[in-house]
């Protein structure tokens, strides 16, 4: 049983856009969370991206208000000088993505959850889709 989940940006737009054909794995994967099956992880980089595209698509109030409603059941992580470093010299090719990996491994998670689970090739931790996860869980 996987534990210690951290969750990708691409998750949450997925769910607070209404993204198909995605929406649903990755608000059956929230719901997971927020039942405490699996512990949530996301990236404090990750808050102020998905806070800024969500204010860009529907105003400051209904992203803050998203934002807030996931923070339940989601523990935000700090990206530190370390994860940035890391990244910057890593071989991912998108150093976002860069971030994200090391921001989970310097916090300890157990794998890694993404729609764009190529973006993550040189992981050394496990990387599912929202989909692959839930399979483990049922």
């Amino acid at each position: 049983m996987i534990n210690r989940v951290f969750v990708d940006s691409d998750v949450i737009l997925d769910v607070a856009l209404a993204r198909k054909p995605f929406v649903e794995a990755s608000r059956m994967l929230l719901s997971l969370l927020e039942d405490g099956r699996a512990v949530g992880f996301i990236s404090s980089n990750s808050i102020a991206n998905i806070y800024y595209i969500l204010r860009k698509a529907g105003g400051d109030h209904d992203a803050r208000k998203f934002l807030l409603s996931i923070l339940k059941y989601l523990t935000v992580i700090s990206t530190d000088h370390n994860s940035i470093s890391n990244a910057l010299k890593s071989a991912f090719t998108d150093f976002e993505d860069g971030i994200q990996y090391f921001t989970a491994v310097s916090n300890q998670c157990s794998c890694i959850v993404t729609r764009n689970v190529e973006d993550y090739k040189k992981s050394e931790l496990n990387v599912y889709s929202p989909i692959e996860l839930l399979s483990g869980y049922e």
